[in-house]
């Protein structure tokens, strides 16, 4: 009987285990990106507040007051659009390559660049990748809560000054060496893991820029000014200094413009 006994709790144990496992499994899959166009990493920031810009003795005009956010849950790329998977969307849609920064070639060409982040993209060429991948681009607000966490951390990592070694910012180009592929050093992540959102390239947000947009936002789910002339990059690039690549910090630019130092990543809400 105890034999018995025995045998039926370790049958018990043994389906338990493995009913838990694929729990695990079923969870950690739920925070990758299942689209089979873009199959990207993604992440869930949970909803709550962050804090939002900059305190009063801090950072720029543009970035006060700093106030709390509060934001629903949504889904944002761990890493920037890389080459790779920007010339996937470019020939799925028949479109035209953008410039090669690099050399006379074909971008699709460029050896060894296809895990850097895109740049020479229009915001409007970000937008269209964004929902071509079932995604759209992360508002302002979106964007700052994930490089910088719900505690409002200087940079994505803390409050320490960057470190060129570990950091690619305040340098200048040199062709192919000049970007870094994407995800390299994991010592620079955001608090919820989120990639390179400090110096590499600068990022397009769905916001439209203005200067006192801080006083006068909304505290929940804030999407930016109705209109404007300018778009809101976030995170500094490999030419930026240091006050540029703080998470707080306003980068702006028109829509139609392409430089060497601006990608983007991609969001998602969560229902």
């Amino acid at each position: 009987m105890k034999k018995l006994q025995f045998f039926l709790i370790f049958i018990f144990l043994i389906l338990t285990i493995s009913a838990l496992s694929n729990f695990r499994n079923h969870v950690n899959a739920s925070t990758s990106n299942s689209n089979n166009r873009d199959s990207v990493e993604v992440i869930n920031i949970p909803a709550g507040e962050f804090l939002m810009g900059s305190a009063e003795d801090k950072g720029r005009s543009d970035e006060r007051p700093q106030r709390k956010v509060y934001l629903d849950t949504y889904a944002i790329d761990i890493y920037e659009t890389t080459n790779n998977r920007y010339l996937k969307f470019i020939h799925s849609t028949r479109r035209k390559e953008p410039p090669n920064p690099y050399s006379d070639k074909q971008l699709s060409e460029e050896y060894g660049t296809g895990d850097l982040p895109v740049v020479q993209v229009t915001w409007y060429d970000a937008v269209d990748y964004c929902r071509w991948a079932g995604k759209r681009l992360p508002t302002e607000a979106e964007w700052e809560k994930a490089a910088r966490g719900e505690q409002g951390f200087v940079f994505p990592w803390g409050s320490n000054l960057p470190n060129s070694k570990i950091v690619n910012f305040e340098r200048n180009w040199e062709e192919t060496k000049t970007l870094w592929p994407v995800g390299l050093n994991n010592q620079t992540s955001s608090p919820y893991g989120v990639k390179d959102m400090a110096g590499n390239v600068r990022e397009w947000t769905s916001d439209w820029y203005a200067p006192d947009y801080y006083s006068i936002g909304a505290d929940k789910n804030p999407k930016g000014p109705k209109t404007g002339i300018l778009k809101v990059i976030k995170g500094g690039s490999w030419h930026s200094f240091t006050s540029d690549i703080r998470s707080a910090s306003r980068g702006k630019g028109g829509f139609a413009l392409k430089t060497d130092g601006i990608g983007f990543r991609c969001a998602k809400s969560i229902k």
